[in-house]
């Protein structure tokens, strides 16, 4: 009968294991996650881009994004901004207060709302190109997450953040 322990110390060391699994799969869908971080193809002479992407907050305490950095091979600065309108004017200005985002609520980054500007790009992002990002959040860790450039700009591609 040796044999049969050994095999229900097997079958129960894998429910421990797939239990685990299963625990880390929730806790990373708790957390705050990036989706579809995607900008649009530049021109040549081009010195500034646009990033967009969805932030989720799975978390169950509200979280603040303040800034964002890009390697300096890509641009010299990289900056949240929104898009308001002034008169019959729609204009630019850099959120320097944060984005606050509640528990449970998702807030997309698109075109003519909040976007993340990337000023002094050192070489133009061309379609399929990569580079990563780094969002920064008063209240948790920083992620980093890919961005990939498309003809489009709305290119699949997303990061999870524990």
């Amino acid at each position: 009968m040796p044999h049969l322990s050994v095999v229900k110390r097997a079958v129960a060391l894998s429910v421990c294991v797939l239990g685990l699994v299963y625990a880390g799969a929730i806790t990373a869908m708790q957390g705050v996650m990036v989706h579809n971080a995607n900008a649009r193809a530049t021109f040549a002479m081009a010195t500034t881009g646009a990033v967009y992407f969805t932030v989720m907050n799975h978390s169950e305490h509200a979280v603040t994004l303040t800034g964002v950095s890009v390697d300096s091979a890509v641009a010299a600065e990289a900056q949240l901004h929104t898009t308001v309108m002034e008169g019959d004017m729609m204009k630019m200005r850099q959120m320097t207060d944060g984005i606050d985002i509640a528990p449970g609520d998702m807030v997309e980054f698109k075109s003519g709302s909040y976007h993340v500007m990337l000023l002094g790009l050192t070489k133009p992002l061309n379609e399929g190109a990569t580079f990563d990002i780094t969002l920064n959040f008063a209240n948790q860790p920083p992620i980093i997450t890919t961005v990939t450039v498309g003809k489009g700009g709305r290119e699949q591609s997303h990061h999870h953040h524990e």
